[in-house]
């Protein structure tokens, strides 16, 4: 039997794609980019998750806003 996975992402391979092109597509002096709100809920969610298993582990060091 498999081990279970350490973390299940909502980000398909679709939406994060597509994530890639619209950055890839957007001028390097632009501030905003606009992209679908569903796939940035995605990515928040799994970065989420991905924070909480690798605080489970010890192993995240979460850096501090500069001022």
């Amino acid at each position: 039997m498999s081990p279970r996975p350490l973390l299940k992402l909502y980000t398909t391979m679709e939406e994060f794609e597509d994530l890639h092109a619209r950055h890839d597509r957007t001028r390097s002096t632009s501030k905003t980019v606009t992209v679908d709100r569903q796939a940035v809920i995605h990515i928040l969610m799994d970065h989420a998750n991905m924070l909480a298993a690798m605080r489970r582990v010890g192993h995240v060091e979460i850096r501090e806003p500069d001022r």
